[in-house]
């Protein structure tokens, strides 16, 4: 996946299991924040990022990402566990949420990245 969306999935996954309003998470490998705020009500995802100008907008499972004008799947699986879909790279990815932290593992890199608000 491109760093900005699994940066904006991390960002739904976590304002999805806080309930909370997100401005931005923390790139734990990049070392740096992402302006990227999200909310989720119910299932009615609406999140911008701010770094590269584009909304991510859905309901999930299904999402558009307009900075790359493809669909996504971010899927709540309950539990802070979410699995999904990336269509513009094709690859798989999960992601478990724990507090205020987010771990996804990217199959399409083979490797996790840590996120947290």
């Amino acid at each position: 996946m491109k760093e900005n969306v699994r940066a904006a999935v991390a960002a739904i996954g976590l304002a999805h299991s806080t309930g909370r309003d997100l401005l931005s998470v923390y790139d734990h490998g990049a070392g740096q924040h992402r302006r990227i705020s999200a909310g989720v009500n119910g299932n009615s995802v609406n999140a911008y990022d701010y770094d590269n100008s584009c909304r991510i907008t859905g309901n999930l499972p299904g999402l558009y990402h307009y900075g790359v004008g493809k669909h996504l799947t971010v899927t709540a699986e309950g539990g802070g566990k979410f699995s999904g879909y990336d269509y513009d790279e094709g690859c798989l990815f999960n992601m478990t949420v724990s507090g205020t932290s987010a771990l996804i593992y990217d199959y399409g890199d083979g490797n996790y990245f840590r996120y947290s608000t």
